[in-house]
C-alpha cells in the first residue's frame, strides 16, 4: 500500500492506494489543521509515502515531522524533464508546480490524448498537454499552461480591492444560471458571473489554441473543489468532451511513485 499526500495552497488531501492503483480510502484537512491531524488509520498497512507539496517550507516541515514517527520511505516529488511518458517543456522544468506535473501525469495515462488540463482549487490552473512520438512510442508534452486566481478567490480579491462593490458571499450561485444568461441583474450575481467567465473562457481560449496547435480537438480534464461549476459553464459553450477527475494529483503521485520503484 502507498500514502500519497497532496499538500496544496489551502487543503492537504491524502489517500492510499493498493498494489493495482486503486484508492482503499482518503482524507483531507485544511492546511491550518495539519498539526491536530493523524495519519494513523491510513498509515497502518502503507509501506511508502510519496507527497506533493505546494504549501510551502513550514507546511513541509509539518509534514516531516507528523510522518517521522513511522519511519517509511518518502518520495517527494519534483516536477523534472521527463517521467512516466510525458515531456516537460518548461523553461526550467524542475520549477515546474509538482502538482500541476502529477495532474500532467494522471491526465496522460488516463486519455493518452491531447488535452487541457485544470486543476480548480485555491489557484486554477490551465496546463496544455500535446501528443507528440519519442522513439516510436506516443508520449504526452507538456507545452506550458496558466494560473489565475479561482473562483473563491477571484471574487474575495475584488471585494477587498473596491469600496462600492459587495463583499459577496463566496458560494452565492447566481439567479439565473450563467450558461443560460450572461446578462446578470444585481452585483452579486455580476461578480460571480464574472469570475466564472474568466476562468471558463481562460480554458475555452486554451483548448482552441491547443486546437490549432496540434489539430486535433483536446479534451478538457477537469479536478478540484469547483470542477463541477466550472464544466457545467464549459458544457453550454465548448464542443469538446469534458471530464471531471476526482484526486487528479493523488493519482499522479501513484504513477510518479509506481515509475520511481
Amino acid at each position: 500500500m502507498l500514502l500519497a499526500i497532496d499538500a496544496g495552497n489551502t487543503r492537504t488531501k491524502w489517500a492510499t492506494f493498493s498494489c493495482q492503483g486503486e484508492i482503499r480510502q482518503q482524507h483531507a484537512c485544511l492546511n491550518g489543521e495539519l498539526a491536530s491531524t493523524s495519519f494513523s488509520s491510513a498509515i497502518t498497512d502503507c509501506s511508502h509515502i510519496v507527497i506533493s507539496n505546494v504549501a510551502g517550507e513550514q507546511h513541509a516541515d509539518s509534514l516531516t515531522r507528523i510522518l517521522a514517527p513511522y519511519q517509511l520511505p518518502t518520495l517527494w516529488v519534483k516536477a523534472n524533464a521527463s517521467t512516466c511518458g510525458v515531456i516537460n517543456r518548461y523553461e526550467k522544468p524542475e520549477t515546474l508546480g509538482s502538482d500541476r506535473w502529477a495532474a500532467l501525469i494522471a491526465a496522460w495515462h488516463l486519455k493518452h490524448h491531447t488535452c487541457v488540463v485544470v486543476n480548480a482549487g485555491t489557484a486554477i490552473t490551465i496546463d496544455a498537454l500535446n501528443t507528440c512520438e519519442t522513439n516510436g512510442a506516443k508520449s504526452g508534452k507538456f507545452v506550458g499552461g496558466l494560473i489565475l486566481p479561482g473562483l473563491t478567490l477571484m471574487q474575495q480579491t475584488l471585494g477587498r480591492a473596491t469600496a462600492q462593490l459587495p463583499k459577496t458571499n463566496t458560494h452565492h450561485a447566481p439567479m439565473t444560471e450563467l450558461h443560460h444568461n450572461i446578462f446578470a441583474k444585481n452585483t452579486a450575481d455580476a461578480i460571480y458571473n464574472g469570475a466564472l467567465h474568466a476562468i471558463s473562457g481562460a480554458i475555452e481560449h486554451m483548448a482552441a489554441s491547443l486546437n490549432k496547435q496540434s489539430k486535433q480537438p483536446p479534451q478538457i480534464v477537469i479536478s478540484g473543489g469547483d470542477a463541477q461549476v466550472i464544466a457545467n459553464a464549459l458544457a453550454y459553450y465548448v464542443t469538446n468532451q469534458v471530464a471531471i477527475v476526482d484526486n487528479l494529483v493523488l493519482q499522479g503521485l501513484y504513477l510518479i511513485h509506481t515509475n520511481e520503484k
